[in-house]
């Protein structure tokens, strides 16, 4: 815009000087001056109302580490112009530059992106004249998201495989859902087996009464990710949070590549809950929702794994934290009443290059009730760290 205010003030002055100096050449200066200004100005509503860019989004998601593809299509009187560009935003990755080929393609690789959810736009879309005289500047709207998935670890054997660990190393048997429960007694149908009879029952009343049976719940482990900022260390995409990411996505996998029913509960201040029974849709659905966990402020963990919270009827409970202190009362509880519970404590220093912490009473005292518990730490192997989580990983 500034380039066509210039030309047309160069032309107008151009004209004046002629005029008082009574030049012919500057005045044929000065028109064709003029002509230039008025046909940049044509120009640039030419291309101002026929120019737009559309973003692709990736064919696959991408997974963090890896190299995030992205391209734009240049739709409209591209030919008008002599080259385009478009400046865009890239979510915290800041602004990129991206410049069209002749067939109106843009293409740009980011090498090693961090697991994110990222927000393309808005950008700026730049046209260059032919001649040189000025450029046209359009907003892109920032309509697009694309999300970077985190790396799955692959876990070979999990706690839940054995047993449970108790007292003295020994193990516990695992409840599994049969499928169906008791949930209550009824009158005898005559041609029903007599292996339904429930016979305390009916000698009480004197007369048949049998079982009656409903669909146990199938929810089998609920996996708790805490996201309090406050107890996140480390740069993006190598944070405590980051890796507290991985061991999730490590665990619901594991779980539902078992035909086990897990639910994923992101501990935000609005708590979100995924359930994933397989390696399909609902597997996708939760990476997508891993893929964009942000730190945040007052995550209600206790009051997730408290008796009466949301998770209290999942028999087997994992709770992936940085601050073990908050929930250790809540699983000393569970295991006490006999359901399944057990810690992966992220020791968040260590992913702030500090040394790697003592082992804490908080973890001290889980160790000694029988809960289950592993540490991870920056650095060592993940699968290593959950393939057993047993009280020996506690140091």
């Amino acid at each position: 815009m500034s380039s066509r205010r210039g030309t047309a003030l160069l032309a107008a002055g151009v004209l004046v000087a002629a005029w008082l100096v009574g030049s012919t050449a500057l005045a044929v200066m000065g028109v064709g001056l003029a002509f230039a200004a008025a046909m940049t100005r044509l120009w640039a509503a030419l291309v101002a109302r026929g120019l737009d860019a559309e973003r692709a989004a990736p064919a696959h998601a991408p997974v963090e580490g890896e190299t995030m593809r992205l391209a734009v299509q240049l739709r409209g009187r591209r030919w008008l112009a002599s080259r385009v560009e478009l400046h865009d935003r890239l979510g915290p990755l800041g602004e990129r530059l991206m410049r069209f080929d002749g067939r109106g393609h843009a293409r740009l690789a980011l090498e090693r992106v961090p697991r994110g959810r990222y927000r393309l736009g808005p950008g700026v879309l730049v046209a260059h004249d032919p001649l040189g005289l000025t450029s046209v500047e359009l907003e892109v709207a920032g309509e697009a998201t694309v999300l970077v998935r985190p790396r799955v670890p692959e876990l070979q054997s999990l706690f839940t495989d054995s047993g449970r660990w108790g007292e003295g190393g020994r193990r516990a048997a695992l409840r599994r859902p049969s499928g169906l429960d008791p949930h209550g007694v009824r009158d005898y149908v005559e041609g029903e087996p007599l292996r339904a009879v429930h016979w305390p029952t009916s000698a009480r009343r004197g007369e048949l009464m049998v079982r009656e049976l409903e669909d146990a719940p199938r929810d089998s482990v609920a996996v708790l990710l805490d996201v309090e900022a406050e107890a996140v260390a480390g740069p993006a995409g190598g944070s405590s949070l980051d890796e507290a990411v991985r061991v999730a996505a490590g665990l619901i996998r594991a779980h539902a590549a078992r035909a086990r029913r897990a639910v994923l509960a992101i501990g935000a201040p609005t708590p979100q809950l995924h359930r994933v029974s397989g390696l399909a849709q609902d597997w996708e659905a939760a990476l997508d929702a891993l893929a964009g966990v942000e730190p945040a402020s007052g995550a209600p963990l206790q009051q997730l794994v408290a008796a009466r919270g949301v998770l209290a009827h999942v028999p087997e409970l994992v709770v992936i934290t940085a601050r073990p202190e908050a929930v250790a009362d809540a699983l000393v509880a569970r295991r006490a009443v006999g359901r399944s519970s057990a810690l992966v404590a992220i020791d968040a220093p260590t992913y702030a290059g500090r040394p790697p912490s003592a082992a804490s009473p908080t973890l001290l005292r889980l160790a000694g009730s029988g809960v289950p518990l592993a540490v991870v730490r920056d650095g060592e192997p993940l699968a290593e760290a959950l393939a057993g989580i047993r009280a020996r990983n506690v140091g």
